[in-house]
Protein backbone atom coordinates (compact mmCIF):
# COMPACT_ATOMS: atom_id res chain seq x y z
CA UNK A 1 0.00 0.00 0.00
CA UNK A 2 2.82 2.36 0.89
CA UNK A 3 4.46 1.62 -2.46
CA UNK A 4 1.15 2.31 -4.23
CA UNK A 5 0.73 5.73 -2.63
CA UNK A 6 4.38 6.58 -3.34
CA UNK A 7 3.90 5.74 -6.99
CA UNK A 8 0.70 7.79 -7.21
CA UNK A 9 2.40 10.71 -5.51
CA UNK A 10 5.34 10.51 -7.95
CA UNK A 11 2.98 10.46 -10.94
CA UNK A 12 0.95 13.41 -9.66
CA UNK A 13 4.13 15.37 -8.93
CA UNK A 14 5.42 14.63 -12.41
CA UNK A 15 2.15 15.75 -14.00
CA UNK A 16 2.08 19.02 -12.05
CA UNK A 17 5.74 19.71 -12.81
CA UNK A 18 5.22 18.88 -16.49
CA UNK A 19 2.29 21.28 -16.72
CA UNK A 20 4.35 24.04 -15.13
CA UNK A 21 7.24 23.22 -17.43
CA UNK A 22 5.07 23.36 -20.55
CA UNK A 23 3.53 26.62 -19.34
CA UNK A 24 7.02 28.05 -19.00
CA UNK A 25 7.84 26.77 -22.46
CA UNK A 26 4.82 28.57 -23.90
CA UNK A 27 5.77 31.78 -22.10
CA UNK A 28 9.29 31.69 -23.47
CA UNK A 29 8.03 30.74 -26.92
CA UNK A 30 5.67 33.70 -26.93
CA UNK A 31 8.49 36.02 -25.98
CA UNK A 32 10.93 34.64 -28.52
CA UNK A 33 8.32 34.59 -31.28
CA UNK A 34 8.15 38.36 -31.04
CA UNK A 35 11.84 38.61 -31.93
CA UNK A 36 12.31 37.69 -35.61
CA UNK A 37 15.79 36.81 -36.85
CA UNK A 38 17.47 40.02 -38.09
CA UNK A 39 18.15 40.36 -41.80
CA UNK A 40 21.77 40.15 -42.89
CA UNK A 41 22.77 43.56 -44.26
CA UNK A 42 25.21 44.12 -47.13
CA UNK A 43 27.90 45.53 -44.84
CA UNK A 44 27.78 43.17 -41.88
CA UNK A 45 30.34 42.63 -39.12
CA UNK A 46 29.73 39.31 -37.37
CA UNK A 47 30.15 39.49 -33.61
CA UNK A 48 31.19 36.18 -32.03
CA UNK A 49 30.86 36.29 -28.23
CA UNK A 50 33.72 34.41 -26.57
CA UNK A 51 32.11 34.41 -23.14
CA UNK A 52 31.49 30.71 -22.60
CA UNK A 53 33.04 27.40 -23.51
CA UNK A 54 33.91 26.02 -26.92
CA UNK A 55 32.13 22.69 -27.31
CA UNK A 56 32.04 20.01 -29.99
CA UNK A 57 28.55 20.96 -31.10
CA UNK A 58 26.05 23.66 -30.35
CA UNK A 59 23.08 22.39 -28.37
CA UNK A 60 20.07 24.65 -28.30
CA UNK A 61 18.42 23.41 -25.15
CA UNK A 62 15.03 25.07 -24.58
CA UNK A 63 15.19 24.18 -20.89
CA UNK A 64 18.17 26.48 -20.41
CA UNK A 65 16.29 29.31 -22.03
CA UNK A 66 13.21 28.67 -19.91
CA UNK A 67 15.11 28.58 -16.65
CA UNK A 68 17.02 31.71 -17.55
CA UNK A 69 13.88 33.57 -18.63
CA UNK A 70 12.00 32.67 -15.47
CA UNK A 71 14.94 33.86 -13.37
CA UNK A 72 15.43 37.01 -15.40
CA UNK A 73 18.93 35.92 -16.47
CA UNK A 74 20.74 35.38 -19.73
CA UNK A 75 20.96 31.76 -20.86
CA UNK A 76 24.44 30.23 -20.61
CA UNK A 77 26.30 30.60 -23.91
CA UNK A 78 28.45 27.94 -25.49
CA UNK A 79 29.89 27.91 -28.99
CA UNK A 80 29.60 24.78 -31.07
CA UNK A 81 32.64 24.03 -33.20
CA UNK A 82 30.42 22.17 -35.65
CA UNK A 83 28.42 25.32 -36.36
CA UNK A 84 31.52 27.51 -36.52
CA UNK A 85 33.19 25.12 -38.95
CA UNK A 86 30.35 25.31 -41.45
CA UNK A 87 29.34 28.90 -40.74
CA UNK A 88 32.76 30.50 -41.05
CA UNK A 89 33.38 28.74 -44.36
CA UNK A 90 30.08 30.09 -45.66
CA UNK A 91 30.69 33.58 -44.25
CA UNK A 92 34.06 33.76 -46.00
CA UNK A 93 32.26 33.58 -49.37
CA UNK A 94 29.23 35.61 -48.31
CA UNK A 95 29.61 39.09 -49.86
CA UNK A 96 27.36 40.56 -47.18
CA UNK A 97 29.86 39.64 -44.45
CA UNK A 98 32.74 42.13 -44.32
CA UNK A 99 34.52 40.98 -41.17
CA UNK A 100 34.39 39.38 -37.73
CA UNK A 101 34.52 40.85 -34.23
CA UNK A 102 35.64 38.47 -31.48
CA UNK A 103 34.00 39.84 -28.34
CA UNK A 104 36.23 38.48 -25.58
CA UNK A 105 35.18 37.35 -22.11
CA UNK A 106 35.54 34.29 -19.87
CA UNK A 107 36.36 32.05 -22.80
CA UNK A 108 37.29 28.41 -22.14
CA UNK A 109 38.47 25.79 -24.60
CA UNK A 110 40.66 22.72 -24.85
CA UNK A 111 43.74 23.14 -27.01
CA UNK A 112 42.57 20.70 -29.68
CA UNK A 113 39.29 22.51 -30.34
CA UNK A 114 41.04 25.88 -30.00
CA UNK A 115 43.48 24.84 -32.72
CA UNK A 116 40.62 23.95 -35.05
CA UNK A 117 38.89 27.27 -34.38
CA UNK A 118 42.10 29.14 -35.22
CA UNK A 119 42.30 27.18 -38.47
CA UNK A 120 38.72 28.15 -39.37
CA UNK A 121 39.37 31.82 -38.55
CA UNK A 122 42.59 31.86 -40.55
CA UNK A 123 40.75 30.27 -43.49
CA UNK A 124 38.10 32.99 -43.22
CA UNK A 125 40.77 35.69 -43.46
CA UNK A 126 42.67 34.00 -46.27
CA UNK A 127 39.64 33.44 -48.51
CA UNK A 128 38.87 37.05 -49.37
CA UNK A 129 41.05 39.13 -47.07
CA UNK A 130 38.22 40.03 -44.68
CA UNK A 131 39.47 41.48 -41.37
CA UNK A 132 39.12 40.05 -37.89
CA UNK A 133 38.90 42.40 -34.91
CA UNK A 134 38.90 41.53 -31.24
CA UNK A 135 37.86 43.48 -28.16
CA UNK A 136 37.47 42.65 -24.49
CA UNK A 137 37.68 43.77 -20.88
CA UNK A 138 39.15 40.38 -20.05
CA UNK A 139 41.09 38.00 -22.29
CA UNK A 140 41.65 34.47 -20.97
CA UNK A 141 44.88 32.87 -22.15
CA UNK A 142 42.91 30.90 -24.75
CA UNK A 143 41.33 34.19 -25.84
CA UNK A 144 44.81 35.71 -25.97
CA UNK A 145 45.84 32.99 -28.43
CA UNK A 146 42.90 33.90 -30.68
CA UNK A 147 43.70 37.62 -30.40
CA UNK A 148 47.00 37.01 -32.20
CA UNK A 149 44.97 36.20 -35.33
CA UNK A 150 43.23 39.55 -35.34
CA UNK A 151 44.06 42.48 -37.58
CA UNK A 152 43.33 44.73 -34.62
CA UNK A 153 43.29 43.83 -30.90
CA UNK A 154 41.66 46.26 -28.49
CA UNK A 155 41.75 46.02 -24.69
CA UNK A 156 39.79 47.93 -22.06
CA UNK A 157 42.06 50.56 -20.38
CA UNK A 158 41.68 48.72 -17.07
CA UNK A 159 41.39 45.27 -18.58
CA UNK A 160 43.34 42.03 -18.17
CA UNK A 161 45.29 40.24 -20.91
CA UNK A 162 45.94 36.86 -19.30
CA UNK A 163 49.27 35.87 -20.82
CA UNK A 164 51.25 34.13 -18.09
CA UNK A 165 52.44 30.74 -19.29
CA UNK A 166 50.93 27.28 -18.88
CA UNK A 167 51.02 25.24 -15.70
CA UNK A 168 49.22 22.55 -13.76
CA UNK A 169 49.14 21.28 -10.19
CA UNK A 170 48.40 17.89 -8.70
CA UNK A 171 47.67 16.97 -5.08
CA UNK A 172 49.27 13.80 -3.67
CA UNK A 173 47.48 11.83 -0.95
CA UNK A 174 49.76 8.98 0.13
CA UNK A 175 50.92 10.59 3.39
CA UNK A 176 47.34 11.58 4.17
CA UNK A 177 46.14 8.01 3.60
CA UNK A 178 48.99 6.64 5.74
CA UNK A 179 47.89 8.80 8.68
CA UNK A 180 44.41 7.30 8.63
CA UNK A 181 45.37 3.74 7.85
CA UNK A 182 43.95 3.74 4.31
CA UNK A 183 45.90 1.72 1.77
CA UNK A 184 45.30 2.12 -1.97
CA UNK A 185 45.74 -1.00 -4.04
CA UNK A 186 46.83 -0.01 -7.53
CA UNK A 187 47.68 -2.57 -10.17
CA UNK A 188 49.11 -1.21 -13.40
CA UNK A 189 50.19 -3.07 -16.47
CA UNK A 190 53.81 -4.15 -16.18
CA UNK A 191 55.99 -1.30 -17.40
CA UNK A 192 53.13 1.25 -17.27
CA UNK A 193 55.31 3.82 -15.51
CA UNK A 194 53.72 6.72 -17.38
CA UNK A 195 50.15 5.70 -16.41
CA UNK A 196 49.73 8.46 -13.86
CA UNK A 197 45.96 8.56 -13.29
CA UNK A 198 46.28 6.92 -9.88
CA UNK A 199 49.74 8.20 -9.03
CA UNK A 200 48.42 10.76 -6.48
CA UNK A 201 47.03 7.91 -4.37
CA UNK A 202 50.21 5.81 -4.17
CA UNK A 203 52.97 8.44 -4.07
CA UNK A 204 53.88 11.54 -2.12
CA UNK A 205 55.45 13.34 -5.07
CA UNK A 206 55.30 13.40 -8.84
CA UNK A 207 57.19 10.66 -10.65
CA UNK A 208 60.00 11.51 -13.07
CA UNK A 209 58.00 9.91 -15.88
CA UNK A 210 54.90 12.00 -15.23
CA UNK A 211 56.93 15.20 -14.88
CA UNK A 212 58.66 14.43 -18.18
CA UNK A 213 55.45 13.97 -20.15
CA UNK A 214 53.72 16.94 -18.52
CA UNK A 215 56.69 19.20 -19.27
CA UNK A 216 56.71 17.98 -22.87
CA UNK A 217 53.01 18.73 -23.33
CA UNK A 218 53.10 22.14 -21.65
CA UNK A 219 56.06 23.16 -23.80
CA UNK A 220 54.25 22.18 -26.99
CA UNK A 221 51.11 24.06 -25.94
CA UNK A 222 53.19 27.16 -25.23
CA UNK A 223 54.83 26.72 -28.64
CA UNK A 224 51.34 26.69 -30.16
CA UNK A 225 50.54 30.07 -28.59
CA UNK A 226 53.96 31.39 -29.53
CA UNK A 227 53.50 30.57 -33.21
CA UNK A 228 50.42 32.79 -33.30
CA UNK A 229 52.34 35.78 -31.96
CA UNK A 230 55.35 35.17 -34.19
CA UNK A 231 53.02 35.61 -37.15
CA UNK A 232 52.11 38.97 -35.57
CA UNK A 233 55.77 39.97 -35.31
CA UNK A 234 56.30 39.23 -31.60
CA UNK A 235 59.21 36.84 -31.12
CA UNK A 236 59.40 34.12 -28.53
CA UNK A 237 61.78 36.01 -26.23
CA UNK A 238 59.41 38.98 -26.01
CA UNK A 239 56.48 36.64 -25.39
CA UNK A 240 58.35 34.80 -22.63
CA UNK A 241 59.29 38.10 -20.99
CA UNK A 242 55.66 39.27 -21.11
CA UNK A 243 54.47 36.04 -19.50
CA UNK A 244 57.22 36.05 -16.87
CA UNK A 245 56.36 39.58 -15.75
CA UNK A 246 52.61 39.03 -16.28
CA UNK A 247 52.37 42.44 -17.91
CA UNK A 248 48.85 41.61 -19.05
CA UNK A 249 47.65 42.85 -15.66
CA UNK A 250 48.68 46.36 -16.80
CA UNK A 251 46.81 47.49 -19.91
CA UNK A 252 49.31 50.29 -20.68
CA UNK A 253 52.26 47.89 -20.45
CA UNK A 254 50.39 45.39 -22.64
CA UNK A 255 49.92 48.10 -25.28
CA UNK A 256 53.54 49.20 -25.02
CA UNK A 257 54.72 45.60 -25.56
CA UNK A 258 52.71 45.39 -28.76
CA UNK A 259 50.46 42.61 -27.52
CA UNK A 260 47.42 44.76 -28.22
CA UNK A 261 46.95 47.52 -30.76
CA UNK A 262 44.76 49.94 -28.84
CA UNK A 263 42.93 50.61 -25.58
CA UNK A 264 39.31 51.65 -25.46
CA UNK A 265 36.04 51.53 -23.57
CA UNK A 266 33.33 49.23 -24.89
CA UNK A 267 30.81 51.93 -25.80
CA UNK A 268 33.44 53.84 -27.79
CA UNK A 269 34.73 50.74 -29.55
CA UNK A 270 31.25 49.50 -30.46
CA UNK A 271 30.22 52.98 -31.65
CA UNK A 272 33.26 52.99 -33.94
CA UNK A 273 32.37 49.61 -35.46
CA UNK A 274 28.70 50.56 -35.86
CA UNK A 275 29.74 53.61 -37.87
CA UNK A 276 31.49 51.32 -40.36
CA UNK A 277 29.36 48.16 -40.24
CA UNK A 278 26.00 46.67 -39.43
CA UNK A 279 26.92 44.55 -36.39
CA UNK A 280 25.16 41.16 -36.25
CA UNK A 281 25.48 38.51 -33.55
CA UNK A 282 26.82 35.15 -34.69
CA UNK A 283 23.78 33.27 -33.35
CA UNK A 284 21.47 35.31 -35.59
CA UNK A 285 23.63 34.64 -38.63
CA UNK A 286 24.04 30.94 -37.85
CA UNK A 287 20.25 30.56 -37.66
CA UNK A 288 20.05 31.47 -41.34
CA UNK A 289 22.76 29.24 -42.73
CA UNK A 290 21.64 27.09 -45.66
CA UNK A 291 21.90 23.30 -45.56
CA UNK A 292 23.31 21.01 -48.20
CA UNK A 293 20.80 19.21 -50.43
CA UNK A 294 23.13 16.40 -51.41
CA UNK A 295 21.56 12.96 -51.09
CA UNK A 296 24.86 11.48 -49.90
CA UNK A 297 25.78 11.81 -46.27
CA UNK A 298 28.78 11.46 -44.02
CA UNK A 299 27.80 10.59 -40.48
CA UNK A 300 29.67 12.36 -37.68
CA UNK A 301 29.46 10.25 -34.54
CA UNK A 302 30.44 12.24 -31.46
CA UNK A 303 32.21 10.11 -28.85
CA UNK A 304 32.44 12.82 -26.23
CA UNK A 305 33.44 12.51 -22.56
CA UNK A 306 34.64 9.80 -20.22
CA UNK A 307 33.98 6.18 -21.14
CA UNK A 308 31.73 4.69 -18.48
CA UNK A 309 29.85 1.50 -17.79
CA UNK A 310 26.38 2.97 -18.34
CA UNK A 311 24.41 3.75 -21.46
CA UNK A 312 26.04 7.18 -21.96
CA UNK A 313 24.72 10.64 -22.77
CA UNK A 314 25.87 13.89 -24.40
CA UNK A 315 28.91 14.16 -22.12
CA UNK A 316 29.70 10.47 -21.44
CA UNK A 317 30.48 7.53 -23.71
CA UNK A 318 28.53 4.39 -22.90
CA UNK A 319 27.89 0.93 -24.26
CA UNK A 320 24.64 2.00 -25.90
CA UNK A 321 24.82 5.54 -27.21
CA UNK A 322 27.96 5.20 -29.36
CA UNK A 323 27.39 1.61 -30.52
CA UNK A 324 23.78 2.48 -31.42
CA UNK A 325 24.95 5.58 -33.33
CA UNK A 326 27.59 3.59 -35.25
CA UNK A 327 25.07 0.88 -36.17
CA UNK A 328 22.51 3.49 -37.21
CA UNK A 329 25.04 5.11 -39.54
CA UNK A 330 26.10 1.70 -40.86
CA UNK A 331 22.53 0.69 -41.75
CA UNK A 332 21.60 4.04 -43.37
CA UNK A 333 22.04 3.65 -47.13
CA UNK A 334 22.48 7.40 -47.58
CA UNK A 335 25.52 7.38 -45.26
CA UNK A 336 28.59 6.62 -47.35
CA UNK A 337 31.24 7.05 -44.64
CA UNK A 338 31.54 7.64 -40.89
CA UNK A 339 33.73 10.13 -39.06
CA UNK A 340 34.09 9.17 -35.41
CA UNK A 341 34.87 12.35 -33.48
CA UNK A 342 36.75 11.25 -30.37
CA UNK A 343 37.05 13.72 -27.53
CA UNK A 344 37.66 11.43 -24.58
CA UNK A 345 40.21 10.84 -21.80
CA UNK A 346 39.21 7.17 -21.71
CA UNK A 347 37.65 5.18 -18.89
CA UNK A 348 36.18 1.69 -18.83
CA UNK A 349 38.36 -0.81 -20.71
CA UNK A 350 35.35 -3.09 -21.26
CA UNK A 351 33.22 -0.37 -22.87
CA UNK A 352 36.21 0.71 -24.96
CA UNK A 353 36.60 -2.85 -26.22
CA UNK A 354 32.91 -3.10 -27.14
CA UNK A 355 33.14 0.07 -29.23
CA UNK A 356 36.43 -1.11 -30.78
CA UNK A 357 34.76 -4.37 -31.82
CA UNK A 358 31.83 -2.49 -33.34
CA UNK A 359 34.17 -0.37 -35.49
CA UNK A 360 35.99 -3.54 -36.56
CA UNK A 361 32.78 -4.95 -38.05
CA UNK A 362 31.69 -1.87 -40.05
CA UNK A 363 32.37 -2.19 -43.79
CA UNK A 364 31.94 1.50 -44.62
CA UNK A 365 34.96 3.82 -44.28
CA UNK A 366 35.44 4.84 -40.63
CA UNK A 367 37.71 7.83 -40.10
CA UNK A 368 38.66 9.12 -36.65
CA UNK A 369 38.98 12.82 -35.92
CA UNK A 370 40.53 13.53 -32.52
CA UNK A 371 39.51 16.64 -30.56
CA UNK A 372 41.01 17.93 -27.30
CA UNK A 373 42.04 14.45 -26.21
CA UNK A 374 41.77 10.90 -27.44
CA UNK A 375 43.81 9.14 -24.79
CA UNK A 376 43.84 5.71 -23.19
CA UNK A 377 40.34 4.34 -23.84
CA UNK A 378 39.88 7.26 -26.24
CA UNK A 379 42.82 5.93 -28.24
CA UNK A 380 41.53 2.36 -27.84
CA UNK A 381 38.39 3.28 -29.81
CA UNK A 382 40.47 5.16 -32.39
CA UNK A 383 43.19 2.70 -33.25
CA UNK A 384 41.39 0.43 -35.74
CA UNK A 385 39.86 3.18 -37.88
CA UNK A 386 40.79 3.42 -41.56
CA UNK A 387 42.67 6.64 -40.77
CA UNK A 388 43.27 8.87 -37.74
CA UNK A 389 43.33 12.67 -38.00
CA UNK A 390 44.58 14.59 -34.99
CA UNK A 391 45.27 18.20 -34.11
CA UNK A 392 48.86 19.01 -33.24
CA UNK A 393 47.75 19.90 -29.69
CA UNK A 394 45.48 16.89 -29.15
CA UNK A 395 46.41 14.85 -26.07
CA UNK A 396 46.52 11.24 -27.20
CA UNK A 397 48.24 7.92 -26.60
CA UNK A 398 48.33 6.92 -22.91
CA UNK A 399 48.20 3.26 -23.98
CA UNK A 400 48.01 1.43 -20.69
CA UNK A 401 45.56 0.12 -18.09
CA UNK A 402 45.14 -0.05 -14.34
CA UNK A 403 42.87 -1.17 -11.56
CA UNK A 404 42.51 0.60 -8.26
CA UNK A 405 40.92 -0.46 -5.00
CA UNK A 406 41.14 0.82 -1.45
CA UNK A 407 41.52 -1.06 1.80
CA UNK A 408 41.46 0.25 5.36
CA UNK A 409 42.74 -2.65 7.43
CA UNK A 410 44.78 -0.53 9.84
CA UNK A 411 42.03 2.05 10.22
CA UNK A 412 39.35 -0.52 10.97
CA UNK A 413 41.27 -2.96 13.17
CA UNK A 414 43.81 -0.80 15.00
CA UNK A 415 42.32 2.69 15.07
CA UNK A 416 38.62 1.84 15.30
CA UNK A 417 39.02 -1.49 17.09
CA UNK A 418 36.79 -3.43 14.71
CA UNK A 419 37.14 -7.17 14.24
CA UNK A 420 36.21 -8.56 10.82
CA UNK A 421 35.82 -12.33 10.49
CA UNK A 422 35.69 -14.26 7.22
CA UNK A 423 34.09 -17.49 6.09
CA UNK A 424 34.79 -18.54 2.50
CA UNK A 425 35.20 -21.55 0.24
CA UNK A 426 38.02 -20.08 -1.86
CA UNK A 427 40.71 -17.43 -1.34
CA UNK A 428 39.09 -14.89 -3.69
CA UNK A 429 35.52 -15.30 -2.44
CA UNK A 430 35.57 -12.21 -0.22
CA UNK A 431 37.82 -10.16 -2.45
CA UNK A 432 37.96 -7.18 -2.42
CA UNK A 433 37.65 -6.74 1.30
CA UNK A 434 37.80 -3.26 2.80
CA UNK A 435 39.11 -4.66 6.06
CA UNK A 436 41.90 -6.76 4.62
CA UNK A 437 44.70 -5.91 2.24
CA UNK A 438 45.22 -8.62 -0.39
CA UNK A 439 47.99 -11.11 0.17
CA UNK A 440 50.74 -11.79 -2.37
CA UNK A 441 48.78 -14.57 -4.09
CA UNK A 442 45.71 -12.38 -4.55
CA UNK A 443 47.85 -9.52 -5.80
CA UNK A 444 49.55 -11.85 -8.29
CA UNK A 445 46.14 -12.84 -9.68
CA UNK A 446 45.25 -9.18 -10.19
CA UNK A 447 48.60 -8.45 -11.82
CA UNK A 448 48.17 -11.34 -14.27
CA UNK A 449 44.68 -10.09 -15.14
CA UNK A 450 45.93 -6.53 -15.74
CA UNK A 451 48.88 -7.74 -17.80
CA UNK A 452 46.55 -9.82 -19.98
CA UNK A 453 44.40 -6.74 -20.51
CA UNK A 454 47.44 -4.64 -21.35
CA UNK A 455 48.62 -7.27 -23.80
CA UNK A 456 45.18 -7.28 -25.42
CA UNK A 457 45.19 -3.47 -25.65
CA UNK A 458 48.65 -3.24 -27.22
CA UNK A 459 47.91 -6.17 -29.53
CA UNK A 460 44.80 -4.46 -30.87
CA UNK A 461 46.69 -1.19 -31.35
CA UNK A 462 49.42 -3.05 -33.25
CA UNK A 463 46.86 -4.72 -35.53
CA UNK A 464 44.84 -1.55 -36.01
CA UNK A 465 47.92 0.52 -36.83
CA UNK A 466 49.62 -2.28 -38.82
CA UNK A 467 52.83 -2.03 -36.83
CA UNK A 468 55.17 -4.46 -35.10
CA UNK A 469 54.91 -4.81 -31.34
CA UNK A 470 58.62 -4.20 -30.98
CA UNK A 471 58.09 -0.74 -32.48
CA UNK A 472 54.85 -0.04 -30.58
CA UNK A 473 55.71 -1.03 -27.02
CA UNK A 474 58.25 1.78 -26.37
CA UNK A 475 55.44 4.21 -27.27
CA UNK A 476 53.09 2.68 -24.69
CA UNK A 477 53.40 2.20 -20.94
CA UNK A 478 50.77 4.88 -20.43
CA UNK A 479 52.93 7.55 -22.14
CA UNK A 480 50.94 10.62 -23.19
CA UNK A 481 51.69 12.25 -26.55
CA UNK A 482 50.54 15.30 -28.45
CA UNK A 483 48.92 14.88 -31.85
CA UNK A 484 52.10 16.17 -33.44
CA UNK A 485 54.06 13.43 -31.67
CA UNK A 486 51.43 10.84 -32.64
CA UNK A 487 51.80 11.54 -36.36
CA UNK A 488 55.60 11.44 -36.09
CA UNK A 489 55.58 8.05 -34.34
CA UNK A 490 52.74 6.57 -36.47
CA UNK A 491 50.09 6.47 -33.74
CA UNK A 492 48.06 8.75 -36.04
CA UNK A 493 48.08 9.31 -39.80
CA UNK A 494 47.56 13.02 -40.43
CA UNK A 495 47.53 16.36 -38.65
CA UNK A 496 44.20 18.01 -39.26
CA UNK A 497 40.77 18.71 -37.85
CA UNK A 498 37.23 17.77 -38.73
CA UNK A 499 37.38 19.43 -42.16
CA UNK A 500 40.33 17.32 -43.22
CA UNK A 501 38.75 14.15 -41.83
CA UNK A 502 35.51 14.81 -43.74
CA UNK A 503 37.38 15.47 -46.99
CA UNK A 504 39.32 12.24 -46.57
CA UNK A 505 36.14 10.30 -45.75
CA UNK A 506 34.46 11.66 -48.90
CA UNK A 507 37.41 10.52 -51.03
CA UNK A 508 37.36 7.08 -49.43
CA UNK A 509 33.64 6.83 -50.13
CA UNK A 510 34.02 8.11 -53.70
CA UNK A 511 31.63 11.05 -53.32
CA UNK A 512 32.15 14.71 -54.27
CA UNK A 513 29.30 16.39 -52.40
CA UNK A 514 27.61 15.44 -49.16
CA UNK A 515 25.75 16.67 -46.13
CA UNK A 516 26.74 15.80 -42.60
CA UNK A 517 24.55 13.72 -40.34
CA UNK A 518 25.28 14.10 -36.62
CA UNK A 519 24.87 11.26 -34.15
CA UNK A 520 23.92 10.44 -31.41
CA UNK A 521 20.80 12.57 -31.51
CA UNK A 522 20.90 15.39 -29.00
CA UNK A 523 18.64 14.88 -26.03
CA UNK A 524 17.10 18.26 -25.27
CA UNK A 525 15.92 19.70 -22.00
CA UNK A 526 12.30 18.59 -22.18
CA UNK A 527 13.39 14.99 -22.77
CA UNK A 528 15.85 15.14 -19.90
CA UNK A 529 13.21 16.75 -17.72
CA UNK A 530 10.59 14.11 -18.34
CA UNK A 531 13.15 11.35 -17.91
CA UNK A 532 14.04 12.71 -14.51
CA UNK A 533 10.78 11.27 -13.21
CA UNK A 534 11.81 7.81 -14.32
CA UNK A 535 14.68 5.65 -13.15
CA UNK A 536 17.64 7.69 -11.96
CA UNK A 537 20.51 7.75 -14.45
CA UNK A 538 23.61 5.69 -13.79
CA UNK A 539 25.66 8.54 -15.27
CA UNK A 540 25.48 10.69 -12.16
CA UNK A 541 27.59 13.80 -12.44
CA UNK A 542 30.41 14.59 -10.09
CA UNK A 543 29.11 16.50 -7.05
CA UNK A 544 30.15 20.14 -6.85
CA UNK A 545 32.10 19.60 -3.65
CA UNK A 546 34.53 17.29 -5.44
CA UNK A 547 36.20 20.06 -7.45
CA UNK A 548 39.64 18.49 -7.37
CA UNK A 549 41.15 16.30 -10.06
CA UNK A 550 42.14 13.51 -7.68
CA UNK A 551 38.78 13.51 -5.85
CA UNK A 552 36.96 13.55 -9.19
CA UNK A 553 39.02 10.54 -10.20
CA UNK A 554 37.97 8.71 -7.02
CA UNK A 555 34.34 9.54 -7.76
CA UNK A 556 34.63 8.21 -11.31
CA UNK A 557 36.30 5.01 -10.15
CA UNK A 558 33.60 4.49 -7.53
CA UNK A 559 30.92 4.72 -10.25
CA UNK A 560 32.89 2.66 -12.78
CA UNK A 561 34.73 -0.19 -11.07
CA UNK A 562 36.91 -2.57 -13.03
CA UNK A 563 39.85 -2.26 -15.38
CA UNK A 564 40.45 1.30 -16.52
CA UNK A 565 42.10 2.73 -19.61
CA UNK A 566 41.98 6.31 -18.44
CA UNK A 567 44.02 9.50 -18.68
CA UNK A 568 45.22 11.37 -15.60
CA UNK A 569 42.56 14.10 -15.11
CA UNK A 570 45.18 16.85 -14.69
CA UNK A 571 45.84 16.60 -18.44
CA UNK A 572 42.21 17.54 -19.08
CA UNK A 573 42.56 20.79 -17.14
CA UNK A 574 45.36 22.27 -19.25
Amino acid sequence: MKSFFSTVLAVVTALIASVLFLFGLLVVASVTSESPVPKVADNTLLRIKLSGSLEERAIEDPLNGINAALLGMDAPEALGLNQLREGLAYAAEDDRIQGILLDQGAFAAGYGLLEELTDHLNAFKAANGKPIYTYGEYYTQKGVALSALADSTILHPGGIFELRGIGTTSTYYKTFFDKFGIEPLVVRGTGNKFKSAVEPFIASEMSDENRLQLTHLLTQFWDFIGLHFEAKGINRTALDDAAEDFIGMDADATLEAGLVDALGYREDVMAHFKEKYDVLDWSDYAAQLPTSRSKDRIAIVYANGSIGNGSGDETTIGTKNIVKALRKAEKNDKVKAIVLRVNSPGGSALTSDIIHHTIESIEKPVIVSQGNYAASGGYYISCNADAIFTNSTTITGSIGIFMSLFTAEELMTQTLGLAVEEVQTHPMANFPNLAKHPDSAQYAILQRMIDRGYGDFTGKVARGRAMELDYLLPLCGGRVWTGKDAVENALADYEGGMNEALEYAAKQAGIESYQTYELPAVELGIEKYLKSFGVASAEAKTPDFLQNEALEELWFLAKNPGIQARLNPIFMNL
